[in-house]
This record gives structure tokens, sequence and C-alpha cells, in this order.
């Protein structure tokens, strides 16, 4: 099946319309909902997960930046990918489990 140009476009568009509507009501249940103490704990600790890994893994593993930030990364992903696996939101869980590599 083709598509033209102005088809693609307006796919884009409508998807883009999307991902912005779902921010949106995220970022509006984390103003309204979520104590700010908590959100700013939350982000304190994954900031702290990220450097301790990072740190660990250049000094102790002799890792250059890069693979030491994809570690990281890898690992703060794992943590709240265990955290909604807790929850038993398994969907979630396993579509963070795919973002790392």
């Amino acid at each position: 099946m083709k598509i033209t140009k102005r088809q693609l476009r307006r796919i884009i568009k409508e998807e883009k319309r999307k991902l912005l509507r779902e921010n949106r009501n995220a970022e509006m249940a984390l103003g309204s909902f979520a104590n700010v103490a908590t959100t700013d704990q939350l982000t304190d600790s994954i900031l702290n997960l990220l450097q301790e890994v990072e740190i660990g893994a250049a000094e102790d593993e002799g890792l250059g930046q890069d693979e030491a930030e994809e570690m990281a990364r890898n690992a703060a992903l794992l943590a709240v990918a265990q955290a909604f696996e807790s929850a038993g939101l398994m969907d979630v869980m396993m579509a963070l489990q795919k973002m790392i590599r």
C-alpha cells in the first residue's frame, strides 16, 4: 500500500497530537495528585542511582564514560521496571525492559 506525502504528514500530525495529549495527562496527574515531596524524592533517588552506577562502572570496571553512562541508564530503567512489576503493571515493566540495551 502506498501513501502520499500528504497522508504521511497527516498521520504524523495525528500521532504527535496523541503523544502531546498523553504527556499533558501525565503532567496533570503528577501535578494534581502526586505529593511534590514524593516526586522530588523519586527524582533525587533516580539521579543518585545514575551517579552511583556510572561512577562505580568507571572506577571499578574501568569502563569509558559512554559505557558507564549506558550501564547507569540501564540500571535506572531496570529499577523502574522492577517497581512497575511489584505494582503488577507487567505491560509497563516489559516495555521498560525492552528499552534496556
